[in-house]
């Protein structure tokens, strides 16, 4: 929204667009911003975020001594800092996260050396990921090579070949292997049918001898209705106006 007016409107239009709807606006105090446990902190032009506690929170969490496995005491603390992380935008609002985090856990008796190796672990962790992620996005794309499915037994071979080949030139060369189609490997024996074989077709039926023409529908076989039509109307008009007997009237029709 452009200005505080612009919301406060934009929020009584929502309010009025029906009885049952009741929605409300929280507007920010001092450049922030609280939403889902997390402090939006308005930066100039962008946008900076952090993790959020309410006032109330007392850090009630796993205590050390309890009677639970420690895999899952580990796995408390992996979860904390997985979510300072994902709520952080910045290396220096995660420090200060895992601060926090620190004092947390010293209250519940966690072993200092157990929370700073997971912390240390963790952080070794993302700094590697970004590091491999970095050095794929510079990673050029693969050469493709199409190549005819024989078997998998030769495909292997062409994969091994192809994988030494490429560490040679220092590129990687994945081969794209594509398959015959049914089609060519089974051929109609058997001549499709012709057009007057066919059914459930819209017809037309236009005289060689004048303009005279009929358009029909049937659900049968074309050539079936063919011979009806030569004792109905059109049969009628072979006789009556050219003086012929419909016999062979097959190739004045065609399918629509």
């Amino acid at each position: 929204m452009p200005d505080l007016t612009a919301a406060s409107e934009f929020l009584t239009t929502l309010n009025e667009s029906h009885p049952s709807i009741n929605f409300t606006m929280e507007l920010e105090e001092n450049g922030k911003l609280l939403f889902l446990g997390m402090n939006v902190i308005r930066n100039g032009c962008r946008l900076d975020t952090t993790v959020y506690r309410k006032p109330t929170d007392t850090g009630l969490l796993l205590h050390y001594h309890s009677h639970v496995d420690a895999r899952y005491k580990r796995s408390l603390l992996n979860t904390m800092l997985n979510r300072a992380f994902k709520l952080s935008s910045t290396w220096k609002f995660f420090h200060e996260e895992c601060e926090r985090l620190k004092e947390i856990f010293s209250r519940l008796r966690y072993p200092d050396d157990l929370v700073q190796s997971t912390i240390r672990q963790f952080i070794e962790s993302k700094v590697s990921e970004d590091s491999h992620t970095q050095v794929a996005d510079k990673r050029e794309a693969p050469i493709r090579i199409v190549l005819p499915f024989k078997d998998q037994k030769s495909a292997k071979v062409v994969r091994k070949q192809l994988a030494d080949l490429s560490r040679k030139i220092n590129a990687d060369i994945s081969p794209v292997y594509t398959s015959r189609k049914i089609k060519d490997e089974i051929k109609v024996k058997e001549d499709k049918p012709p057009l007057v074989s066919q059914q459930c077709v819209v017809y037309s039926f236009q005289c060689s001898l004048c303009d005279a023409g009929y358009v029909g529908y049937t659900c049968r076989h074309l050539h079936q209705r063919i011979e009806e039509h030569k004792g109905s109307a059109i049969g009628n008009h072979l006789r009556e106006q050219h003086d012929m007997e419909p016999e062979d009237i097959a190739q004045s029709f065609r399918i629509l």
